[in-house]
């Protein structure tokens, strides 16, 4: 059984904060017994300044270099390859933290890096971006640092980190020809995507909810994030496939079914297609390879 964590489980020993945390990568309180692979039941930001390590997210390689930032999500399993070499930043928050100074939960969810679990490329930051940065992450550090600290201060100096992050963010996925009108168009199809995968796998679901034709919703998702919005949704859903396999002892047919898929033969037809192999032989595969 892969242990999921709450944010107290890493908060340090003068806080049971459970909300959010803040405190240097290197110096993080880490609960006992501490088991990799691992998940959390909250969102996480690390700054990487010193070192590299390999970093696995829901199976996927990743390479974690310096002056870059990266994200988790709730749910995701991850483990590092070694992580004492790596020097940085760690924010833990929960989504009721970041919209305390909200009504509901679309700020959060307009943050495309925070729910890119699909890519999951990390932010690479150049000075201009760390000169505009630095000064905000030390106001966050000085708050949180007060017995009395505020958590709508805190909360609402996020929120302007997390926006710089968002146009460096779009900067990097996105070419300057790229118009607004589609990146807004990628946000609310990734919301829908999110909430609707298990059961709408056809591009015309969509299109219909956003009263765009699907030939419009496939240009404006590939200008916006490099793939078109079938290959979006079917990534989606493979993802999906692979947490179940690995993170359960589902029986695949249940799966399928889960997923959507009333053919059975055809979800294993599909899965092997795009990852070439059985749903049967990935989950020996990893289940060997990380003795999960």
């Amino acid at each position: 059984m892969i242990p999921v964590y709450d944010i107290k489980d890493f908060s340090p020993f003068y806080t049971k904060e459970n909300q959010f945390v803040i405190v240097p990568f290197q110096q993080l309180n880490r609960p006992a017994p501490f088991v990799w692979p691992h998940k959390h039941s909250f969102y996480e930001m690390l700054w990487i300044r010193q070192g590299s390590t390999k970093h696995f997210v829901d199976n996927q390689e990743l390479e974690l270099s310096r002056d870059t930032i990266y994200f988790m999500s709730p749910g995701q399993t991850h483990h590092f390859e070694e992580y004492q070499s790596v020097q940085g930043d760690s924010i833990m928050f929960s989504e009721e933290f970041f919209i305390l100074n909200f009504t509901n939960k679309e700020a959060l969810r307009k943050l495309a890096f925070l729910h890119n679990s699909y890519k999951n490329p990390g932010i690479v930051l150049d000075e201009e971006s760390k000169e505009t940065l630095e000064p905000v992450l030390k106001l966050i550090y000085q708050e949180f640092a007060r017995t009395d600290f505020s958590k709508m201060v805190i909360s609402s100096l996020l929120y302007v980190f997390f926006e710089v992050l968002q146009r460096k963010y779009f900067d990097q996925q996105t070419s300057n020809t790229v118009i607004g009108a589609h990146i807004l168009v990628f946000d609310k199809f990734r919301i829908l995507v999110e909430r609707h995968f298990r059961t709408a796998h056809q591009l015309s679901f969509y299109g219909s909810a956003l009263c765009i034709t699907p030939h419009y919703l496939n240009e404006a998702v590939k200008k916006a994030a490099g793939k078109t919005a079938s290959e979006f949704i079917r990534e989606r859903i493979i993802l999906e496939a692979k947490r179940m396999l690995v993170q359960s002892h589902i029986p695949v047919g249940q799966i399928a079914d889960e997923l959507g898929f009333q053919d059975f033969s055809y979800f294993s037809r599909h899965f092997k297609k795009h990852n070439s192999v059985s749903p049967e032989q990935y989950r020996k595969v990893m289940l060997d390879k990380h003795h999960f």
